[in-house]
């Protein structure tokens, strides 16, 4: 898989989770207005400190897989939060409590986790394709949640979509990581995979 498209599937996921989020969430809250500058500004926030919390990993290589974890945990928990609602606000508690609780696990957790996820792209794949990438994701998601998703599909079908999203990306930069490491042994030992069992004969 190519080096941009864990990027690209990433950024599609942002985009549905915060399109989602804000459909669901703007049905219990008081105002329009306020209440979009709140979630934008809590979605935002939570997806730059996810992007801010990875650190470059001890050895050289590879990385913490924590944040696919999280990102894939928060958006099944979110999923399952979602089941019995529509997005027409069926189902939706209207308490203090309970909004700041949807808040944090429909939008605001798993941007976080996404976030940090992009922070690994990142942080392995240098260069202006992954910001490009991002973003390309991003209106993709838009368009296939307003067109497909949302007429066809419930919240929780929705994030059950963006957990796809996010495997499809681990696992494509799994390989292309397991690639570029293979790169130096293969020359070095004249072509032979490393990765092929003939390697362990003695």
């Amino acid at each position: 898989m190519s080096g941009w498209v864990p990027a690209f599937l990433l950024g599609m996921a942002s985009a549905v989770v915060l399109e989602t989020g804000l459909g669901l969430l703007l049905f219990v809250s008081p105002g329009l207005l306020p209440a979009l500058t709140g979630l934008l500004s809590v979605a935002l926030g939570s997806d730059a400190l996810g992007l801010a919390s990875v650190r470059e990993p001890s050895g050289g290589q590879g990385g913490s897989r924590w944040p696919w974890f999280l990102a894939a945990l928060s958006l099944i928990v979110a999923a399952f939060l979602s089941l019995g609602w529509s997005f027409q606000g069926t189902g939706v508690p209207e308490t203090a409590w309970g909004r700041g609780t949807q808040m944090a696990l429909l939008l605001a957790l798993p941007l976080y986790g996404i976030g940090a996820c992009l922070g690994t792209v990142a942080r392995r794949r240098s260069g202006g394709r992954v910001g490009a990438a991002v973003a390309a994701g991003g209106a993709v998601g838009v368009t296939t949640l307003g067109i497909l998703l949302l007429p066809r599909f419930e919240p929780f079908s929705v994030y059950l979509f963006c957990v796809l999203c996010v495997a499809l990306a681990a696992l494509g930069l799994a390989g292309s990581e397991r690639r570029r490491i293979g790169d130096f042994p293969l020359k070095a030992l004249g072509e032979r995979d490393p990765w092929s069992l003939e390697t362990l004969e003695p």
